[in-house]
């Protein structure tokens, strides 16, 4: 009978802990280098932000990553997907957002000074000497969404942009959270009134009214099983671009279905990185050469 030689278990555990090692050290080579970094908006306030990008010398397009939620904050989401396809990625923590201090969070605006925020982060990109100024990209998701169709509605220096699960009409928006959580109504919170008392603040600030000012390409993305921002909004937007000829297409993520709500994940997510990367470097890079 043949004796099977077997490692002893120290030398498996020690085995282990280099591969882990060598594993996250291959990592590391490829990841992106992070930087907290701070810039200042129109009225001068110090806006928050997170800076990521290769750590091969550039310069390189970027990326404007707008977050969502009342006073959302933001998160390691899609910056890694684009830094490793070449881009700089400025995520912003606009004025409202969380983990900067009682005042900064108390300073929550709706179509107004988070908008100058976002523009101003473009502009301190530009500044940057990896960064190519003529190659600004902006996307953003939910309340992001919202806020990103706002930019496009002003001056701005986006050759491309993504709104991913954004509201469009904050009226129906206010109606539908009345319905599915009252005690929640975050529609409520950033527009501090309703659609009842201030019928023409709810109609100027909503997107389906000012389709006709979005002023760089647009690709709209939205999971079908979306329960929090229903798809019809982002269908409606779809129809009010088309009837101004705006340049744009929209995306529903239908497969798996447990991938496919307000937040997209799995493959679903997988699938948007795809749509989204396309569509920047069709629009930042026509003739199709990236250097």
């Amino acid at each position: 009978m043949k004796t099977r030689f077997q490692y002893p278990l120290p030398f498996l555990i020690l085995l282990c802990l280099l591969l882990a090692v060598q594993s996250f050290l291959m990592a590391q080579a490829n990841v992106r280098i992070c930087e907290d970094v701070t810039f200042k908006s129109v009225d001068g306030m110090k806006i928050y932000g997170y800076l990521y990008r290769p750590k091969v010398s550039g310069p390189f397009p970027a990326i404007v990553r707008v977050h969502g939620g009342v006073h959302g904050q933001a998160k390691m989401r899609n910056q890694d997907f684009f830094v490793d396809n070449g881009y700089v990625v400025l995520d912003v923590d606009y004025r409202g957002s969380e983990g900067h201090g009682k005042d900064y969070r108390n300073k929550l605006a709706m179509g107004e000074k988070e908008v100058d925020d976002v523009i101003a982060g473009a502009k301190y990109l530009q500044a940057l000497p990896f960064v190519r100024k003529d190659k600004l990209a902006i996307m953003g998701d939910s309340r992001g969404a919202y806020i990103t169709y706002c930019v496009l509605s002003r001056a701005n220096p986006f050759k491309a942009a993504v709104a991913i699960s954004g509201f469009t009409d904050l009226a129906k928006q206010y109606q539908y959270e009345e319905e599915i959580a009252p005690n929640f109504m975050g529609m409520q919170k950033l527009m501090r009134g309703s659609p009842y008392t201030s019928p023409d603040k709810f109609k100027d600030l909503s997107p389906v009214n000012f389709a006709n000012k979005i002023n760089a390409p647009i690709l709209l993305l939205h999971g079908n099983n979306d329960r929090l921002v229903l798809p019809e909004h982002s269908w409606k937007m779809d129809e009010e671009l088309l009837k101004y000829q705006k340049e744009h297409d929209i995306v529903i993520l239908y497969a798996p279905e447990e991938d496919t709500g307000h937040n997209l994940k799995g493959r679903a997510l997988d699938e948007a990185h795809q749509e989204m990367l396309k569509w920047f470097n069709k629009y930042l890079f026509p003739d199709g050469k990236k250097k």
